[in-house]
């Protein structure tokens, strides 16, 4: 038995259904298509500070190259003034080709300070891994962090005051080796919104005394860098204007603004090994992919019975869904807020496969033949 448009009126109605269908999945995927945003970072006139707004992002000129030293004491400082408090977004972050995992601190659920090596890591219950500190981050409110790590363990102050303990979790000079970037994840589009008015680094771990001095100090009027002993980075943010931000520790990379917003080391095609998570949002991602695509199985399997029987226009209708969500994950690796990677593809194709199998339904036969889009043909 076979399936057949039944005249060119039927064929082109199945010709416009399918062209419309591949249009709407593209639009879906890729709309807006614009590879290059502008980069929402500006200075804040008349302060020492630079203002992140939407998709802002920062780059380290180049990658700190300490010598590796893991285990050794560091500590992270920052002085910002969140513009919301709304949703989850990476303040600060650190690169490294060599390193599986990377450093990263941000909000989460808007008002907590997050701090992770890994940040696929919904919930970390070793504290070793990952750690929050709730009620950090008010809108509109400034606040300066200190997050100091040394062998018995990390802990966080704001505004000089110590907040929280983690005697499991801790930071080495090891993890800030390579590209700082700040205003985004730097593997994936996590944008945070606000300003930034001050970042040191230092290969030493605080006491209380020095996280209260350090904030009286940042917070008077000039801004000046309160210290500079075993400092590895330090901006003050007082150049004003320009593309550039000074570092005032002489062997370290300076700041640049780029013209343009993106994700500085998004994966092209990632694999799904790297993809896979064991959580919730995953399976969602994975169910809305396959449903996605069953549609379009079933209408493209429709458009080839006009030259196919129906086990090629099965396969035609799966083989052209895979090229056509191949193509997609390609593109999308040049749009910042979309991810690249074969899981989709996968997941795509299983969804063509599972709407062009329907076409053994009869229900679903009697549904196209009333929309005079295939007959039975008995012959």
């Amino acid at each position: 038995m076979r399936f057949k448009l039944v005249g060119e009126p039927e064929r082109s109605r199945a010709t416009i259904l399918a062209v419309v269908a591949v249009i709407s999945v593209l639009i879906a995927t890729l709309y807006p298509f614009n590879p290059h945003p502008p980069n929402r970072v500006s200075w804040v006139k008349g302060a020492r500070s630079l203002n992140f707004d939407k998709a802002g992002l920062v780059l380290s000129r180049g990658s700190l190259r300490l010598a590796p030293a893991v285990g050794t004491p560091c500590t992270l400082e920052l002085f910002v003034r969140p513009a919301e408090a709304l949703s989850a977004s990476t303040i600060l972050g650190f690169y490294s080709p060599h390193r599986e995992k990377q450093l990263l601190v941000g909000q989460y659920y808007g008002n907590g300070l997050m701090i992770t090596h890994e940040p696929g890591v919904e919930s970390d219950q070793t504290g070793t891994v990952e750690i929050d500190v709730a009620h950090i981050f008010r809108p509109g409110v400034p606040v300066f962090i200190s997050i100091s790590s040394g062998a018995n363990g990390t802990t966080v102050f704001t505004d000089g005051n110590q907040r929280a303990r983690f005697p499991k979790f801790t930071i080495s000079q090891d993890d800030i080796l390579g590209q700082t970037v700040i205003g985004t994840s730097p593997v994936g589009y996590d944008p945070w919104r606000g300003e930034l008015r001050g970042l040191a680094i230092y290969g030493r771990e605080l006491s209380s005394d020095d996280a209260l001095q350090h904030f009286r100090r940042w917070i008077q009027p000039d801004g000046d860098i309160p210290d500079l002993r075993n400092s590895i980075s330090a901006y003050a943010f007082a150049e004003g204007a320009g593309r550039e931000v000074r570092n005032e520790v002489a062997f370290s990379p300076d700041l640049y603004i780029p013209k343009n917003f993106k994700v500085p080391h998004k994966s092209f095609l990632q694999s799904p090994a790297k993809e896979f998570k064991a959580d919730q949002s995953y399976v969602r991602d994975v169910l809305i992919n396959v449903a996605g695509f069953l549609p379009l199985g079933l209408i493209l399997c429709a458009f080839f019975t006009w030259t196919r029987d129906r086990r090629n226009a099965i396969l035609g209708a799966v083989m052209a869904c895979a090229i056509l969500s191949l193509l997609i994950e390609m593109l999308q690796y040049y749009i910042p807020p979309r991810g690249s990677g074969i899981t989709d593809v996968i997941t795509n194709t299983l969804g063509a496969a599972v709407g062009a199998s329907l076409m053994q339904s009869g229900g679903v036969r009697q549904a196209l033949r009333h929309l005079k889009v295939i007959s039975l043909d008995a012959s």
